[in-house]
């Protein structure tokens, strides 16, 4: 559901994928065709690769005709939200995903893997950057009539912080296997205008501080993870860099793993909760 940028790395990755096929596309401007979509029952799941606004009701939705669901990140804009989507889950016996992904990246499977061993020693400090800078240049045309959700603080949540700081608050989770217990923000979202720039101070519950920026109008970013150890550091700068879309099959791949019950690096229903409740937390800390 959801035939725009997303939609269409999707779409890709389930056409290379020899693990499914795909039954049927929908478009939100099409309307009916979701429910119609729902009724399908030659389809076993769907992806939703929606505006961020409509995760909610379409998780829901499709929860309660029974079908699995990959849902692209975020999974909500509230807790509100993420709670309801969790009660219909788990009410009816589906499972649901969130498309976090970076974490298939081989960099970043294997840093796990380094610190899950205390190969760098104990965490001493963590720091995130990623940046893309495009609005720095004044001369860009604007964006297209299906992608002007994403100026929309309504619709989006968010700019940077919806487009890559969510990805690296999953990612602080993923590769540390901790949770945040103390978050202090900074963003020059407006009521009006949705975020350019977004920067904070998350710390985990051993007491490891970690620095996460993420920016559309920093140009020339040195994008990087470095974890900082009693043992020395490592550095991920090519995480960010490469081509997403053998990423998103490798995640079609594992979604389907897990509805056979196999275990997967995948966001789990739960993983996109507590990225939704972190987000929260960063928003009051901005306001505060």
């Amino acid at each position: 559901m959801g035939m725009g940028l997303q939609g269409g790395r999707l779409v890709r990755a389930i056409q290379a994928s020899r693990r499914g096929t795909l039954a049927e596309t929908a478009s939100e401007r099409e309307h009916g065709s979701f429910a119609r979509t729902l009724k399908n029952k030659n389809v076993d799941a769907v992806a939703i690769a929606t505006p961020n606004d409509q995760h909610a009701k379409q998780v829901i939705a499709a929860a309660r005709a029974g079908k699995h669901i990959l849902c692209e990140k975020p999974l909500a804009l509230s807790m509100r939200e993420a709670r309801a989507m969790a009660l219909a889950v788990k009410k009816n016996n589906v499972r649901c995903f969130v498309n976090y992904h970076l974490r298939m990246h081989p960099e970043v499977l294997a840093a796990r893997e380094t610190l899950h061993k205390k190969k760098l020693g104990e965490l001493t400090y963590i720091d995130m950057h990623w940046s893309i800078g495009g609005l720095a240049d004044k001369k860009l045309p604007p964006l297209p009539r299906h992608m002007r959700w994403r100026e929309s603080p309504a619709h989006a949540g968010g700019g940077a912080l919806m487009a890559r700081g969510v990805h690296l608050f999953d990612l602080l989770r993923f590769l540390t296997g901790e949770e945040v217990v103390e978050v202090r923000g900074w963003s020059d979202a407006t009521k009006t205008q949705v975020d350019r720039t977004m920067s904070g101070i998350f710390v985990l519950a051993s007491g490891t501080p970690a620095s996460i920026t993420t920016s559309k109008i920093i140009p020339g970013a040195d994008n990087h993870i470095t974890l900082y150890g009693s043992k020395g550091k490592l550095v991920l700068h090519d995480v960010f860099s490469d081509d997403p879309q053998p990423l998103y099959t490798k995640v079609f791949d594992t979604f389907t793993d897990a509805l056979s019950n196999k275990k997967t690096p995948l966001a789990t229903l739960d993983d996109g909760v507590a990225t939704v409740a972190l987000t929260e937390a960063f928003m009051r800390s901005v306001l505060a």
